[in-house]
């Protein structure tokens, strides 16, 4: 009997309801981690109040954060690529809402900064997961869309926790965060028992569940019967650093450190930078939300550039305007007089350009790596990735301590782009220009 090629018949269907719910529950998913990823640095002011400790104290927390999650998305990676999307995302969720409202317990530097390590690997593991699953089962046409709705979900994620933590921390304390934080997660884990479905690519790759895939389809709007064949393999044995993805998966790796150094350097240290240049400590805190903000609207703009460019120029093209973006930023703030507003403008030219490039780097992820090994591979590139951000973390704090040490800073920054650029430039499997 002819077997009837899944890839092909997922791409064909229509975006319907069946696919907006499945990309409004894991938009929810990556929403959540991203409030979570944020809830220690939203509850850092009322804790050091708290624990009578100063700023430094918090350091391992912060560190422990982010190492967690670089293990998570590697460990998660491999889970869900052996086990499934569904099991692996529905169990990161249940880890990381578990854990956040343990936080809440907390009394000291140590517990805090054990539980953020343990909570860090259920968030990792989230992303990779959703990544892959959204993927494997949207159409053709709306694949990187989707993707790239995925993608901003981390920052948007952080801005809603922004909002809320502002009001809840003050009226009821730290804890309270984080007892939303978790809780909020463990209500939609009820929700994706429920209605999170599986991905049919990789039910189609172990076979056996022709029936399963047929209803979901139906469900989706299409029609087929199988068996269902799937798409032919790229990777021996799901290999990401097999011959034939190794040098797409070291150029995925060094670009996403690259990109993570350098948006996770200006999400920590914008505050302090237009502190420094005078800006009340409200107007500064804002400013992180004009860089957030423009960073998500401009990766829906440069999503459907890159669809018709290709992945490549419009990676090197936004690096490119990346650095003139900030050698104009680093220009306004180390020129006095310079007005507010333009300083601020400057601000979202910069974070449309650094922060973008992260977004394009997932969605370019997902065309990457095969479904074999594709939620493996994006876990291997965001787990580079978050060493990037931690190099940053520490790195960019005793640039800016030194003389000189905004251009410094901004220097390193640089540097980022154009090691990204090298990444973008070792990949080979690059989403081509539409002819």
């Amino acid at each position: 009997m002819t077997k009837v090629p899944i890839q092909e018949t997922i791409d064909a269907l229509a975006f319907g309801p069946f696919h907006t719910r499945v990309l409004a529950l894991v938009a929810a998913i990556i929403l959540l981690d991203g409030f979570d990823i944020q809830l220690a640095a939203f509850a850092a002011p009322a804790i050091l109040a708290d624990w009578q400790i100063g700023s430094a104290a918090l350091a391992p927390v912060m560190a422990a954060s982010l190492l967690g999650m670089a293990f998570g998305t590697s460990i998660g990676g491999r889970i869900g690529d052996r086990f499934g999307r569904r099991p692996a995302l529905i169990g990161a969720v249940l880890w990381f809402g578990a854990t956040a409202m343990l936080t809440a317990l907390c009394t000291d530097v140590t517990s805090f900064s054990v539980l953020r390590f343990i909570t860090g690997l259920g968030l990792g593991a989230a992303v990779p997961n959703a990544t892959a699953l959204i993927a494997e089962w949207m159409p053709a046409k709306a694949r990187n869309y989707a993707v790239t709705v995925i993608s901003v979900g981390v920052p948007c994620g952080g801005i809603i926790g922004a909002g809320i933590a502002s009001w809840l921390i003050p009226a009821y304390g730290w804890p309270a965060a984080f007892l939303l934080g978790g809780a909020l997660p463990l209500l939609l884990c009820f929700i994706m028992l429920r209605a999170l479905p599986e991905s049919p690519i990789l039910l189609a790759r172990r076979g056996g569940a022709d029936d399963q895939i047929a209803r979901m389809i139906a469900a989706a709007g299409g029609s087929a019967a199988g068996p269902f064949a799937p798409p032919p393999a790229v990777s021996a044995n799901g290999q990401v650093f097999g011959p034939s993805l190794r040098r797409a998966t070291f150029g995925m790796a060094i670009a996403f450190f690259a990109a993570l150094m350098g948006v996770y350097a200006l999400l920590s240290w914008v505050p302090v930078l237009l502190s420094n240049a005078g800006f009340p400590m409200e107007r500064a805190i804002r400013g992180a939300m004009i860089l957030n903000l423009s960073g998500v609207a401009a990766s829906f703009v440069l999503t459907w550039l890159m669809l018709r460019i290709g992945s490549r120029a419009t990676l090197l093209g936004t690096a490119a305007a990346g650095m003139a973006a900030l050698a104009l930023w680093a220009t306004m703030l180390h020129t006095p007089g310079v007005a507010p507003g333009l300083i601020l403008l400057g601000l979202a030219v910069t974070g449309a350009t650094v922060l973008s490039l992260q977004v394009l780097l997932l969605t370019l992820s997902a065309h990457v790596f095969p479904v074999e090994c594709r939620a493996a591979g994006i876990g291997y590139s965001i787990t580079f990735g978050r060493m990037g951000a931690i190099l940053s973390a520490f790195g960019a704090g005793m640039l800016l301590a030194r003389p000189n040490g905004m251009l410094l800073f901004f220097a390193m920054l640089a540097g980022a782009l154009i090691l990204l650029a090298a990444g973008a430039m070792l990949i080979d499997r690059h989403l081509p220009a539409r002819r």
